[in-house]
């Protein structure tokens, strides 16, 4: 009786702490054999997407995967494109939730109630279930550590205003609409547009893409660039890069998130598949990736990448890109206008 106690303590001590999580059904596991097949879109790297789906194959032999990785707004335009031909090849989606959007506007995407949701923050969920993140971009802004010094390192977007960034000194994406809407948002409408045209008036250098921006700011073409993702920059920093980065309450966060097709070929192993990316042990692999896992019981490596405390903003869900890409261009002065 007195061991048959310890190991109830102890099994509710495990319970408490997160780590004894409801596994994928039986049902679903069994319906999922059944179909033994599972294709994946996504937008998701290919040096991390692989790993996942090998990962998941090789703890469901029984189910052989199929990747399909695509950059940027394509994976959207594929999808919706194959939606409207009436041809469904994908089972579940990891896609930025920016271009999730548009395939959840169109209702193509199924409700699941995954089990291990309940380890994940209200803001990087749907509550009808019809998203959940996979990893987390973070919005930072980098810097240079050697063309500047200490004490004239940026904390906030604000000090970019001072003299010392006048000049070309400031890199920013040509594409840069999610963190403007962000910031027009948190500010208000009325100051952040006030804001972004003092940004106009120090004259910043633009160019395409974040890792771009991150390598300009290590040659020391420019002291700071507006944003980069936080895994990246954390990852040029640990390389030993000339390199620092600084998170801005709120902090905007773009989310890759996970879902099932409404018409999936396979439902079920699109259902078993997400079980395994919101588990434990899926998000430790798309951590030990380099990537910021969404779930709260998975620490971050380093764990100042994603703070509990930190107050956070989802953009890409909300914004009107349309809109969005106009007002950008319009107010620094750039093609699209």
């Amino acid at each position: 009786m007195k061991s048959y106690l310890v190991v109830l303590v102890a099994l509710f001590a495990l319970m408490l702490s997160g780590r004894v999580v409801a596994a994928a059904s039986p049902e679903v596991i069994k319906k999922a054999k059944q179909e033994g097949e599972l294709s994946f879109y996504t937008n998701l790297n290919i040096g991390e997407s692989k790993p996942l789906l090998d990962a998941f194959e090789k703890k469901y032999p029984f189910i052989n995967t199929k990747l399909t990785r695509v950059g940027g707004t394509a994976i959207a335009v594929r999808i919706l494109t194959e939606a409207r031909a009436g041809r469904n090849f994908w089972d579940a989606g990891g896609l930025l939730l920016l271009y999730a959007k548009e395939i959840l506007k169109r209702g193509l995407v199924a409700p699941y109630q995954s089990p291990g949701r309940k380890f994940f923050r209200a803001e990087f969920k749907d509550k009808k279930g019809l998203w959940t993140a996979m990893v987390l971009n973070t919005s930072v802004m980098v810097y240079n550590t050697q063309t500047l010094k200490p004490n004239e390192y940026p904390k906030t977007y604000d000090d970019l205003l001072k003299a010392r960034f006048k000049g070309r000194k400031i890199s920013m994406d040509t594409q840069l609409y999610m963190w403007f809407e962000g910031q027009l948002r948190i500010r208000g409408r009325e100051k952040g547009l006030k804001f972004m045209r003092k940004l106009k008036a120090q004259d910043p250098m633009f160019r395409r893409g974040r890792t771009a921006q991150a390598q300009a700011v290590i040659a020391g073409e420019m002291p700071v660039a507006v944003e980069v993702y936080g895994h990246r920059a954390q990852q040029f920093k640990s390389a030993g890069a000339p390199l620092d980065w600084v998170a801005i309450e709120p902090v905007l966060v773009h989310p890759l998130v996970a879902m099932v097709n409404k018409k999936a070929p396979h439902p079920n192993a699109a259902r078993l598949f997400i079980d395994y990316v919101l588990s434990r042990e899926g998000q430790k692999r798309l951590r030990d990736e380099g990537r910021i896992p969404a779930r709260s019981d998975v620490p971050t490596k380093p764990p100042e990448l994603l703070k509990k405390e930190w107050k956070v903003e989802i953009v890409g869900l909300k914004e009107d890109i349309a809109k969005a890409r106009k007002l950008y261009a319009e107010i620094f002065d750039l093609p699209g206008k």
